[in-house]
């Protein structure tokens, strides 16, 4: 079946086109957005946090905090926010809890030699969406003024696409961050969180980039928010890597996908890994620039502007 094919640059959706010149595109940018610029991924700040954890002394006894059994229970686990939450309450009930956002802290730093790819927020600006990140690093902060980024207090009321929204919190604000298994289901049982995120879905074509399967607690909300008649229509789309010859695992993903909505776009990262993430985004972006009525748009209601106060 030729919509199987995996390519390394796929076709831009004609929906996504559509949106972008109806500007109702909204792009949720997730972790693997950021390691491409060499940013730990999940799984590699879990695996930190356990190594400060087992470094720490326990104050009840001067004993180490995690022993050599217990590393290797929590390194066996693949549900990292499930470690991160350990980890936090283990560091947190023994005076530690600034190691554990020093660690945090350093997951955010690029690496030098992925310097090649640090406009990959730039590129992806130039997608022209609403912009929501589960990020809490600010990496795509510099590209919006700073009273334009929102990280806490999100509202149905307030949804602007001049403005970034931290929907997980940021590092600026460590009472915002949501990163244990409690702050997450706070967070997602939230009225007014949920009305926001309710409107983003009803109102965009939404998005996904730089999501894996292990971190989606936005795939939690959609399920328990709509029916399965109000998923029939695929209107949102998740960019997806494969290698090529795993044509039955993007079959797989597609039809788990598909029942909440969603249209997986399959790329090829056979070449570049991860980072062939940035080809497909910066490809769009040309893309999109050559095709979409958003410029004409834009420069037309400048000049509208100009004459009403030039009358």
């Amino acid at each position: 079946m030729t919509d199987d094919i995996i390519l390394p640059i796929p076709l831009v959706p004609p929906e996504i086109f559509k949106a972008v010149n109806d500007k109702k595109l909204a792009v949720f940018v997730g972790a693997g957005v950021s390691q491409i610029m060499g940013c730990m991924g999940w799984d590699e700040l879990a695996r930190s946090l356990v190594k400060e954890c087992a470094s720490i002394k326990n104050v009840a006894d001067g004993s180490p905090c995690l022993n050599f059994r217990e590393v290797e229970i929590l390194a066996r686990y693949n549900d990292h926010k499930k470690t991160i939450t350990i980890c936090y309450d283990i560091m947190r009930e023994n005076g530690r809890e600034d190691a554990f956002f020093e660690v945090l802290k350093k997951s955010f730093k690029p690496e030098e030699e992925h310097s090649s790819y640090r406009d990959i927020y730039k590129q992806l600006y130039g997608l022209r969406g609403l912009f929501i990140t589960t990020n809490a690093d600010e990496h795509f902060d510099n590209i919006f003024n700073r009273d334009r980024i929102v990280y806490k207090d999100f509202s149905p009321d307030d949804i602007d696409p001049t403005k970034l929204y931290h929907i997980h919190g940021s590092f600026c604000d460590r009472g915002s961050l949501i990163f244990t298994v409690s702050h997450y289901i706070d967070r997602y049982r939230d009225p007014r969180f949920k009305a926001f995120l309710e409107q983003v879905f009803a109102q965009n074509t939404v998005l996904f980039v730089g999501y894996g399967m292990n971190e989606f607690e936005l795939l939690d909300f959609i399920v328990t928010k709509y029916d399965s008649a109000d998923l029939r229509e695929l209107k949102h789309f998740i960019l997806r890597p494969f290698y090529s010859g795993e044509e039955a695992a993007f079959r797989f993903e597609r039809s788990y996908y598909n029942k909440m909505g969603i249209s997986v776009v399959a790329y090829q990262k056979d070449e570049n890994g991860y980072n062939q993430l940035y080809e497909v985004v910066k490809d769009w972006n040309a893309k999109i620039k050559q095709r979409s009525t958003y410029l004409y748009d834009s420069y037309k209601e400048i000049e509208e502007v100009v004459d009403q106060y030039g009358k």
